[in-house]
């Protein structure tokens, strides 16, 4: 089951449910000015209240949705969230449906573990690499918009440095030691 959630500012609806996906971007595709975009591994979909008639009903299995402009602040897209639901009631061995905040990116759940397990050894890896070449290392910005990032600085220096966040384009590193090289790199330049 998944639930559709219209979020625009401090503004968050839980506005319908369906059984699947599926059935929820065929429902928010009726939307004037539905939008869908791509952006690494995750996909953002909105719309803009100014796209919306004054009034509008969305018929749906029967059920009448009434939906209007003014139900929005016109100056901001409203990010359609899907909120994926699963019932523990019913018995299963496998993990359950939906994603995960972590830190400041969403992960499906059945990927958690291995994000996690590839993120902290990335990090590690990082690390290592920084304080055999004289630098000391931490972790900062936790819960930023950004995300948590790995920072340095020489043993001896007052300021620190970002290298870089440790969002999901940190698993995509092949060769650490080259990669915090020329991040080092393109900093001083």
């Amino acid at each position: 089951m998944v639930i559709l959630e219209l979020h625009q500012g401090n503004y968050s609806k839980d506005l319908v449910a369906f059984d699947s996906l599926e059935e929820g971007r065929e429902f928010v595709s009726k939307i004037p000015g539905y939008t869908i975009e791509k952006e690494y591994q995750l996909e953002y979909e909105y719309f803009n209240p100014k796209d919306i008639p004054d009034y509008t009903e969305f018929i749906y299995n029967g059920n009448i949705v009434p939906f209007s402009r003014f139900m929005f602040d016109s100056e901001e897209n409203v990010e359609i969230i899907w909120k994926e639901l699963s019932n523990l009631s019913v018995t299963s061995d496998q993990v359950i449906e939906g994603y995960s905040k972590i830190d400041a990116y969403v992960v499906n759940n059945d990927e958690v573990k291995d994000y996690i397990e590839e993120r902290e050894t990335k990090y590690r890896q990082i690390k290592d690499v920084l304080e055999r070449n004289g630098y000391e290392v931490d972790r900062s910005f936790f819960g930023s918009e950004d995300g948590e990032a790995v920072i340095y600085r020489k043993n001896d220096a007052e300021d620190w440095n970002l290298l870089c966040h440790l969002d999901p384009t940190v698993l995509e590193i092949q060769d650490t030691e080259e990669y915090v090289k020329e991040t080092m790199d393109n900093a001083n330049n």
